[in-house]
């Protein structure tokens, strides 16, 4: 009877948990993994292509050329060139995207970045102390349930005063947390709001590229006035020379190949949007949690849309179920109680 009873102690050792470390739960992650890849690409991607632009840059040397009258020596020509490079702006048509085209793809790299800057620096923190508090509960509810099972089962004759539950059964605090999520919609606004500037700024990146593309395919070159200033009375001087936009074409393919990347991220974003109002299918890990005799009805979404912060707390515990341990070990004892 003393080993069975050595035995049941240790076999319920085994499945308790130590005490929640503090620093396991600093880590959670409070941003779904959807918006994090469309950050990660609608700001790594412009940044990729500014680096090629000055790469061709560096590489060719310089962006335009000029066809400067034979007579002109080298040094002639080079003036020529860095002229009309610093005349660009002064075309009719807006030919200066080209002179200023990587600085427009940082500017929206910027732009991509700023919602999820404003997310990390208005929501993160609450939530990150929150969903710690969340996730070290529901563990501690793990190890009262276990502790209750201990002695029940380790209990040799329980008298009528005694009660097995006692210490193991305290305020719900993870329930009536949870609940009031319900009454609160400031977390799911500054999610929604991030979201949206997403998507305007990802649709203003799109119209501004495919004008672009649609500039670029109308002319890369123009004629730039020479006599200009101290020279316009100068007859050696042609009035205009023919100049050529060098790296044109490759902008052309950056933006061709940015436009695509941005229209795919379009609908990613709009779903990432909707996601949190049709989370009740995402929330079914919660059940697990209710099989324990320590946890009462958690809060639960409904069917159907809903607009509050308790279905991005649903959504960001999802996403941090590999944290908890006592998930993973009531997943095990589930399997092992179905075969």
């Amino acid at each position: 009877m003393a080993i069975a009873h050595v035995a049941t102690e240790y076999v319920f050792s085994d499945f308790l948990l130590k005490d929640p470390n503090q620093a396991r739960y600093r880590n959670v992650r409070t941003e779904l993994a959807v918006d994090k890849i469309v950050t990660c690409v609608a700001v790594g991607l412009p940044l990729l292509l500014i680096s090629l632009a000055f790469a061709q840059e560096v590489s060719v040397g310089t962006q335009i050329s000029c066809f400067a009258p034979t007579n002109f020596s080298w040094r002639q020509a080079a003036y020529v060139d860095s002229f009309c490079w610093a005349a660009v702006h002064t075309q009719a048509l807006p030919l200066w995207l080209h002179k200023f085209f990587p600085y427009i793809l940082l500017l929206v790299a910027v732009l991509m970045y700023a919602p999820a800057l404003f997310w990390r620096f208005c929501a993160a923190p609450l939530l990150q102390s929150d969903l710690a508090f969340i996730m070290e509960e529901l563990d501690r509810c793990y190890n009262r349930a276990v502790t209750l099972a201990k002695r029940m089962a380790t209990a040799e004759q329980p008298s009528a005063d005694s009660d097995p539950t006692e210490g193991c059964f305290n305020y719900p605090m993870v329930e009536k947390f949870l609940m009031t999520k319900r009454c609160s919609r400031k977390l799911i606004i500054y999610y929604l709001l991030c979201r949206v500037l997403t998507l305007l700024t990802l649709l203003c990146a799109c119209v501004c590229l495919g004008y672009y593309l649609r500039l670029a395919s109308t002319t890369d070159d123009f004629g730039c006035k020479l006599r200009v200033g101290l020279l316009e009375s100068d007859t050696s001087v042609p009035d205009r020379v023919q100049c050529k936009l060098i790296a044109v074409g490759v902008f052309s393919l950056l933006s061709f190949v940015n436009l695509i990347v941005f229209a795919t991220l379009i609908p990613v974003v709009i779903y990432a949007s909707l996601r949190p109002l049709y989370c009740y299918d995402h929330a079914h890990f919660l059940e697990t949690y209710q099989s324990l005799p320590t946890v009462s009805v958690l809060v639960l979404p409904k069917p159907g849309g809903q607009c509050d912060d308790l279905s991005l707390y649903i959504l960001l515990l999802e996403e941090n179920i590999s944290e908890l341990k006592s998930y993973k070990y009531m997943k095990v004892c589930i399997l092992k109680h179905q075969k």
